[in-house]
This record gives C-alpha cells, structure tokens and sequence, in this order.
C-alpha cells in the first residue's frame, strides 16, 4: 500500500464520511439512552396508575370453598377477593381453571362484567383524578402499545397530558397493564436504540450490526487522526 493512502488526508476524508452516515445514529444512542437510564423504570411501567383500593372483606354468607370446589372440580387456584360490581364492593371468588372466571361468593353463580362494570373498577383502580374518556372491548387487533397475547382486553382511556391507559380482563376486572405517554416515549427510544423498527424486541438485528460496524470504523479513523495530530500537528493543519 502507497504510503499517500496512509495519509492524514485520506483518514481525514474517511472520518469525514464516516461521521455522516453514522454520527446521526450516535446521537440517537445518546439521546434514547438517557431517557431510558434516567426516568425511573417503576414510573415507566405506570405502578404509580393504580392504586390497592382500601376496602374491607365481608364473609357474611359466603360459601366455603368446597363447595367451589365441588363446582368446580378442575379448579387449580380459588382466591376470595372484593370487587366493585354493580356499584358496591363485594366479595367474589376468582377461579382459574381452564379460563379465569369470577363467581358470586355467596351463591356461586358466575360473574360476567358489563361495560359500566369495567368502567367503575377502572376508576377505582386509577389513582389519579382525570375522567374516563373511552371504554372499548379490544378483541381480534391489539393496539402496537400491547401484545397481542393478551386480548381479549378491556382497555380504559382517561383523560389528562400523559394520556393514560389502563386494560382490565374482561372475565375478572383485573388490571392486566397499563401505559401512558412516557411509557410511549420509552417505547419509542428503545425501538430507536435497537434499531428494530417493526417489532422492537431484537436487539442483535441486522441494522444495528451494520451501524456498531460503522461506529467502529468512526472510533478507528478517529484515532488516527488522534495519532497523527500528537505526533505532527502541521501535518493536518497544513501552513499558518
């Protein structure tokens, strides 16, 4: 190799063009990657969405569980819980079986939760304020913010600047997860930051291979151009 394509120019001219096509994307890295460190995870998942509503069990004419049991033979898991239904708190019991199902403790006859039902849980369960701005039953198409494992789902719009969002089970009225705008935000920096732009889960995709190539090409001319400027400064200033 002639010493000329070891010059400062040429690793100059290198880094140049190195520095465009793949400078962009290290600001990104940085930008992402500081949301992601310095917003707290906790915040990010909407723990601070919910809240355990303070309420007391009543077990006045509630049935056994074995006679649950006796119901419901297949049965694998019968917890007694309150739930607001119809207005009130109330004892139920939750049965997981081949599906989840909620039975009226007193007479073990089953649950099934309308639409105002899901409405009134939800806003007992939001901790906040803001009002409910929509109540949809999300069957066949997941929104992108979801995975689509989880349907059917309940999901519960309120209002306010982080739009949140909560989705219940549409058998127990539990909160299966919750999102708002940061969460969004979040999720958008990451899908940034891996490069995966479709289903932002893999992390070892093609596009970010390529660029950490690049980067490293960047890094190696960047240091040459170091070397040269520690040993001949002139040589990349040309005259004064």
């Amino acid at each position: 190799m002639s010493p000329n394509k070891l010059s400062p120019t040429r690793w100059r001219h290198w880094h140049r063009w190195l520095s465009l096509l793949f400078g962009i994307q290290l600001v990104i890295w940085s930008i992402s990657g500081s949301y992601m460190v310095l917003v707290e995870l906790g915040f990010i998942h909407g723990d601070h969405l919910v809240s355990k509503p303070k309420t007391t069990l009543v077990t006045t004419g509630v049935r056994p569980v074995s006679d649950v049991l006796k119901q419901h033979p297949a049965a694998t898991k019968v917890s007694l819980q309150n739930q607001f239904i119809n207005g009130r708190w109330q004892p139920v019991y939750h049965l997981t079986a081949n599906e989840l199902t909620l039975l009226n403790a007193n007479t073990l006859k089953p649950i099934n939760l309308s639409e105002s039902d899901i409405a009134r849980i939800a806003a007992q369960r939001f901790s906040g304020a803001a009002s409910i701005t929509s109540v949809t039953l999300l069957q066949d198409k997941a929104p992108s913010e979801i995975p689509s494992s989880i349907l059917p789902v309940w999901q519960v719009n309120f209002a306010g600047i982080s739009a949140p969002t909560l989705y219940l089970h549409p058998a127990t009225g539990d909160v299966v997860t919750k999102r708002h705008n940061y969460w969004r935000l979040f999720d958008f920096f990451w899908m940034l930051h891996i490069m995966d732009y479709e289903h932002r889960a893999d992390i070892t995709n093609g596009w970010i291979q390529f660029f950490i190539a690049g980067n490293i090409a960047l890094f190696i001319t960047g240091v040459a151009l170091l070397i040269f400027t520690l040993r001949k400064p002139e040589s990349l200033g040309g005259r004064q």
